[in-house]
């Protein structure tokens, strides 16, 4: 354990010493990190008196509520923050053991003070659990599912480097997703959820059996851990084959012009990065309300294809972040300019949203007619060219690093938030117009595309002749 304890308290010194390496305070916004993580923690504590006075009703929703966003916010720390911490692949040739590796790996999960603070967050929940009617089993129960939600987080990590795993994990988002959407918008929700261990937990508190799922959330616990464990095993042995980094429908497909590799190649990689499959679950809900509403809504079907954009801003501000520097050396041996480059970055970024969107189009133009359809088609060139326009500059001026098969983590907050404004403008106003029948909408909107395709075509000028001069500083990030 001394060994462990060594390396972990050497993985501490180098976190912090690169977190207050000159420049990265400011470039990575921590006073804005801060400010916004506050607000957040403020909002989720005011909660818990509401949650207190629930529990001491016996009404759980909220207190149900809570935990999975408990559950979900671990996925953060552990597959967002990984990367700031040394690789277990790195310390195989140490004497360390397969379990020695997994305490490490565990202890460096809390390298990051993010994961302090989503602990912190988590155990505040006993606060309300002190006024339900069962306490102890209920402070048993949360602890449980903490570990769990712990183990659960670690597992889905692991799994994540192997191929096969991954296709699986994709199949069950999409079954979850559609399972959630036929019980959301069903008539008769007479479904049970039971057997859920936000459930489990709020039944220890509440209910007048309590043992019952405290004994089975330890079981859930136990066995998750130990999933985790073999999971991560199996991710220290295997090593995926060029063939398995591949989308095998990609070799099919053949791109026209001389961007086509590069189109093949940036999907490749833009496919790995977990924020875009946040959009999943929203494509499927509203493909449910399209086909279960009698009167769909016009307006929704235009904010969803607003709200679409969204989980992508991290690749449209950061394009370069998943390309290694061996993969950026390449660049300079193509006969391509900078504006090259990052034409075929935004082309392919633009492919990515149109598998996405394209889900959703034909059941629109089922529901909706050819006019909305038309409509929201202008919308997503709208905010592509918006979005583009912001990521093309920010992706050559603070660039950061990403990994594969996991979400981003890095980069100024304060920058997301102007760009999400700076990108989603064009479609709110798309949106104000047509909501209230503007006589002119017509005009303006040709006219708003004119000014975004000039804005656009400026941005991509100026952006690409940064990037060649900084193309060394972003190889060396």
């Amino acid at each position: 354990m001394d060994r462990i304890a060594a390396i972990l308290r050497f993985q501490w010194r180098a976190y912090w010493r690169r977190f207050q390496r000159k420049g990265n305070l400011t470039t990575n916004n921590a006073g804005v990190w801060l400010l916004f993580g506050g607000i957040g923690i403020v909002r989720y504590l005011q909660q818990l008196p509401v949650v207190a006075a629930q529990l001491s009703r016996g009404e759980t929703k909220r207190y149900e509520a809570l935990l999975l966003a408990v559950f979900l916010v671990w996925m953060f720390p552990v597959m967002g923050e990984t990367w700031r911490s040394i690789s277990s692949r790195s310390l195989l040739h140490t004497p360390l053991t397969s379990t020695h590796l997994y305490f490490l790996r565990l202890g460096s999960v809390f390298v990051s003070p993010a994961s302090w603070v989503v602990a912190a967050c988590s155990l505040a929940l006993v606060y309300p659990i002190m006024k339900a009617a069962h306490p102890l089993t209920g402070l048993a129960a949360l602890l449980l599912f903490v570990l769990f939600s712990f183990a659960m987080s670690l597992t889905i990590a692991h799994a994540l480097t192997s191929g096969y795993v991954r296709k699986i994990l994709l199949g069950a988002l999409i079954v979850v997703s559609a399972g959630l959407g036929a019980f959301w918008f069903a008539s008769d929700k007479a479904l049970s959820f039971a057997w859920w261990p936000n459930q489990l937990v709020a039944g220890a508190a509440v209910t007048r059996n309590p043992v019952v799922p405290v004994a089975v959330l330890a079981l859930m616990t136990v066995a998750t851990f130990g999933l985790s464990f073999w999971s991560f095993v199996q991710s220290l042995q295997s090593a995926d084959t060029r063939r398995s980094q591949r989308f095998t429908v990609l070799r099919w497909v053949d791109f026209p012009g001389r961007f086509c590799g590069l189109l093949k190649k940036d999907l490749r990689y833009f496919m790995r990065l977990l924020d875009v499959y946040f959009t999943l679950p929203i494509v499927i809900l509203f493909i449910y309300y399209l086909v279960s509403n009698p009167e769909p809504s016009a307006t929704i079907f235009r904010v969803v294809l607003l709200i679409l954009f969204l989980p992508c801003m991290s690749l449209a501000d950061n394009l370069f972040g998943l390309d290694s520097p061996h993969g950026l050396d390449r660049y300079a041996l193509f006969p391509l300019s900078g504006r090259d480059i990052l034409l075929s970055k935004n082309l392919a970024l633009g492919l990515v949203l149109i598998i996405l969107s394209g889900a959703i189009l034909p059941f629109a133009l089922w529901r909706l007619g050819v006019g909305v359809t038309a409509l929201g088609m202008l919308e997503l060139l709208l905010l592509g060219l918006a979005y583009s326009s912001w990521g093309n500059w920010m992706s050559v001026r603070q660039p950061y690093r990403m990994q594969f098969y996991r979400f981003s983590a890095g980069g100024s907050p304060a920058d997301a938030v102007i760009g999400i404004f700076f990108g989603s403008v064009p479609g709110v106003i798309m949106i104000y117009l047509l909501y209230r029948e503007d006589t002119g909408v017509v005009w303006k909107m040709c006219l708003m595309i004119v000014a975004y395709f000039a804005l656009y075509y400026a941005s991509l000028t100026r952006s690409g002749h940064r990037f060649e001069e900084r193309l060394e500083a972003i190889r060396q990030l």
